[in-house]
């Protein structure tokens, strides 16, 4: 059979296209590669024999071409989550590509059309449990414009055959949305808004699949409107320590009264929208913590013949699994530093100069964004404004990135222009974000790699190494370093900074595998000790994100507090000038 996905790199539509893949279906799928979550779906979908064609549902013509001789059309492509595009934005994507989505089907003479609608349409309500009749209020434009597109569909009932299914919160292998609330609880900086006792009525993948397939042959089912859920609503106390006991954690450390942080929410919202700023929080996030679904699934039980096959415990640790093998939730086991790898994740043999840094088995390396992905333009934004200047000019300059983790650097110096960037790290499944990207990042560790390499560069870029060696440790590796530097070449590395009296010592401890912290001139001498030249030390200054207006308030308290420490700091007869969290220091080898 000829399946058609709309959609079909994201969560929902990537795993039903394995899925149709995985049955000997013949799949399309029509969807777009704006992050490396959908890149990488892309990619495991065409590896698994699927065409992708990357388009939107505007697109008539495209559209058209790619419906030629399909059975079945699963149209999920949905305006959703953005919250800094204009409304009109989610009429044209809910309602018109639903139009077109129609019109191709019809005229290609597809024998199905499953539109996958939401819970949005409903009215959250704590006391009763909805159901497929129940009343249709929904709260936003993403709700509105999805029950509009529903309207669109039941104008077509006479000229194709289709089936609405309107989807709870899905999650399992694949989503990318609920990694978040993983990481929090499993480093222990979750918290729970109001009183967690609303309700959520969610599905696991793989059921919801099941529930696409019988959508499709079921004639019962055809010109119906179902809404499907898993097994019982959970409140949010109820998944928070569901998910905190898989991991061994926790659900949550504080309870946060509600109405505050909603307040926050929503000036974020007033302020940054007209900017076209996304907000780190709006009133709609904050739906997870507020929002009660409960529904009874009984036409789709008796239609569709739908029983729900997972539940939630079962799923969380299904998810966790994924989000383990990918990475994006620390395993159980040792996590380890580009600088050099754990005995067991380099082939079981010790390295042959053993560092102190080997032996460290917590997940403090990777203390990357809640979201990775949105981390390529905030991390972009601090590497540019400290320490873009200090890189040659030259875009054809041969850069080393030591540590690169997913890439964040060799990003910001791709988009600037340098042609000739290498980074590496040994934690692969770091790795594999920057591979996402086509960046150019390879799995290896940082002594082995500098002790075999012929190459010489114009720069290496070390950012996390010197926080986690001994002293002795910290001088070998420097030269080491400026050993695979050419005549002229550059070294840039940070530390923490010690001299901070509020974070100086909470940084230094805050892992048990930090050895040591710098002062600015505790640091140049470790540059000039092993023989730079034309050494500056400088601040890392943190809030360097101007289009957020909250940062300029953060800014200003940090001055003040810089302009105290260095009146104390006269007092005492130092001359500090540095007190930022972190500085680093850039020098060159003569």
């Amino acid at each position: 059979m000829h399946i058609l996905i709309t959609g079909g790199t994201g969560f929902i539509g990537s795993r039903l296209a394995l899925a149709c893949l995985g049955r000997g279906d013949n799949v399309t799928v029509l969807g777009q590669t704006n992050t490396p979550a959908e890149t990488e779906n892309a990619k495991e979908i065409k590896a698994a024999g699927g065409t992708i064609r990357l388009c939107s549902v505007l697109d008539r013509t495209e559209i058209e071409s790619a419906m030629q001789s399909v059975d079945i059309v699963y149209h999920l492509a949905a305006c959703q989550h953005e919250a800094n595009v204009p409304d009109q934005r989610f009429w044209d994507v809910n309602v018109t590509g639903t139009r077109n989505m129609l019109d191709a089907a019809v005229k290609a003479g597809a024998k199905r059309f499953i539109h996958g609608s939401t819970i949005g349409v409903y009215r959250a309500d704590k006391n009763e449990i909805t159901r497929d009749d129940s009343p249709l209020e929904p709260g936003n434009i993403y709700g509105r414009t999805k029950l509009e597109g529903e309207k669109v569909v039941r104008e077509c009932r006479d000229k194709i055959p289709a089936v609405i299914i309107r989807i709870p919160e899905t999650y399992g292998p694949g989503d990318r949305r609920l990694v978040k609330l993983f990481k929090t609880i499993h480093k222990d900086r979750s918290f729970l808004v109001g009183g967690g006792r609303n309700l959520h009525h969610l599905i696991y993948i793989d059921d919801l699949i099941d529930v696409f397939f019988e959508s499709t042959t079921s004639d019962e089912a055809v010109g119906e409107t179902f809404v499907v859920a898993g097994e019982k609503a959970l409140t949010t106390r109820e998944m928070m320590t569901t998910i905190g006991h898989e991991l061994g954690r926790k659900g949550w450390r504080v309870t946060i009264p509600f109405a505050p942080l909603y307040l926050l929410a929503t000036v974020m919202e007033l302020v940054m929208k007209p900017l076209r700023i996304q907000p780190p929080l709006h009133r709609r996030r904050m739906n997870f913590f507020i929002l009660n679904f409960s529904f009874a699934c009984n036409d789709a039980w008796r239609v569709l013949r739908f029983r729900p096959g997972i539940d939630f415990a079962e799923g969380v640790k299904r998810t966790a699994e994924w989000y383990r093998e990918k990475g994006l939730i620390p395993s159980d086991g040792p996590q380890t530093h580009a600088f050099v790898a754990a005995p067991e994740q380099a082939g079981g043999n010790v390295p042959e100069h053993p560092l102190s840094a080997w032996t460290e088995p917590f997940d403090s390396f990777w203390e990357a964004p809640d979201d990775i992905d949105k981390g390529y333009a905030s991390f972009g934004q601090f590497y540019r404004c400290n320490y873009l200047e200090k890189v040659p000019h030259d875009k054809g300059s041969k850069i080393l990135v030591i540590s690169c983790g997913p890439g964040y650097f060799v990003h910001m110096l791709s988009e600037q222009g340098y042609t000739n960037v290498l980074g590496i790290d040994s934690f692969p499944s770091k790795v594999a974000h920057a591979e996402a990207r086509g960046l150019n990042c390879r799995v290896a560790q940082a002594v082995p790699f500098l002790e075999e390499s012929l190459e010489e560069y114009d720069l290496i870029f070390c950012e996390q190494e010197l926080n986690h060696l001994t002293k002795e440790e910290i001088v070998d590796f420097m030269r080491l370093v400026v050993a695979r530097l050419t005549p002229g070449g550059r070294i840039i590395v940070h530390g923490l900074n010690a001299a901070n009296p509020l974070t100086g010592q909470e940084a230094g401890y805050q892992n048990f595998d930090h050895f040591n912290m710098f002062t600015e001139y505790s640091l140049r001498q470790v540059m000039e000790y092993v023989g730079l030249a034309r050494i500056r030390v400088f601040p890392l200054n943190l809030y360097v994100f101007y289009k957020n207006p909250m940062n300029y308030v953060a800014w200003a308290v940090a001055m003040l507090f810089s302009v105290f420490f260095r009146a104390a700091f006269i007092l005492y007869g130092k001359s500090n000038k540095i007190w930022t969290k972190k500085l680093a220091a850039v020098g060159t080898k003569s």
